[in-house]
């Protein structure tokens, strides 16, 4: 959670002491990746090999970042709030509308694993593929507004539990395109301790107000259980939750239990009409059975 702040506050110092050197018709955007959790226990390791950044905006297509050997990141590291830094730079200011991930092709130096993959807790290693291939680019749809003189930070939630599914009856897993972006000065966070009885793992589901249904618990095409939920947050050791980089608006929460391989077990709590200001860290404490 602390990092989600640190972002806030980093953007902060940087308006206030370094706009007098954005050069007139720039400003400065920050990116970073961050992850939602997965509700199997088995899992260990997502790894994504990431070789470019890209943005379209008022020049067409810039490149923020490009690695010279393919950065290798474990998605599971960077829940609930913690988030890897990508990138910061000067650009044109104006409206963008699109994130372009190179993901890459190639084995990363020094590793015997495929560039994307899923690892088990047996040691285990299922390879990640990517339907549209890695010459084009994992696009990420969605806008944000570099301001003239100011600066910004982007967040790229990954969500794992929706990206990466298996595909029909060839249980190969694959990676697609539900990526959500999101700038930080409209975002939120949720956060507070779970108490009561349950059996199982926990997760907290925030969904938009009024939009959760009964049915949410059955898997849709992609066996993604609780599909439509904004974002989500695995209950841990201490019973805390954390649903970081939330717009602000109206949330219902919905508490359901897991067992260890991921399979839904039965909603145990809910939480309606939880309202959340941009940029506020909403402390909220649930019992469950009230």
């Amino acid at each position: 959670m602390k990092h989600l702040w640190k972002i806030f506050g980093l953007a902060a110092l940087v308006l206030f002491y370094g706009c007098d050197r954005i050069e007139s018709g720039n400003g400065r955007a920050s990116f970073y990746l961050t992850d939602g959790p997965l509700e199997a226990e088995n899992v260990t390791e997502v790894v994504i090999s990431i070789s470019k950044v890209e943005v379209f905006g008022p020049e067409g297509w810039t490149t923020v970042k490009e690695y010279e050997n393919p950065q290798a990141i474990n998605l599971l590291e960077f829940q609930g709030g913690e988030t890897f830094f990508l990138d910061e730079r000067e650009m044109v200011s104006g409206l963008y509308d699109q994130i372009r991930l190179g993901l890459s092709s190639s084995i990363t130096s020094g590793s015997d694993n495929p560039p994307h993959y899923i690892k088990f807790e047996d040691e285990s290693i299922e390879e990640i593929t990517i339907p549209s291939g890695a010459q084009t680019g994992y696009k990420v749809v969605g806008d944000f507004t570099i301001p003239d003189g100011g600066v910004t930070s982007i967040v790229i939630d990954f969500d794992v539990r929706k990206s990466v599914v298996k595909a029909g009856n060839s249980g190969k897993f694959i990676l697609k395109p539900t990526l959500r972006l999101i700038e930080d000065a409209n975002v939120g966070a949720i956060e507070g301790n779970i108490s009561g009885e349950f059996t199982g793992s926990l997760v907290v589901y925030a969904y938009d107000d009024g939009a959760y249904q009964e049915n949410e618990s059955e898997p849709n095409a992609d066996g993604v259980v609780f599909a439509n939920a904004v974002t989500s947050s695995n209950v841990d050791a201490d019973d805390n939750y954390n649903l970081a980089f939330l717009p602000s608006g109206t949330y219902d929460l919905v508490i359901a239990s897991f067992d260890g391989e991921g399979n839904f077990q039965e909603v145990v709590g809910e939480e309606s009409d939880v309202e959340l200001g941009a940029g506020e860290k909403l402390d909220l404490n649930i019992e469950l059975g009230l």
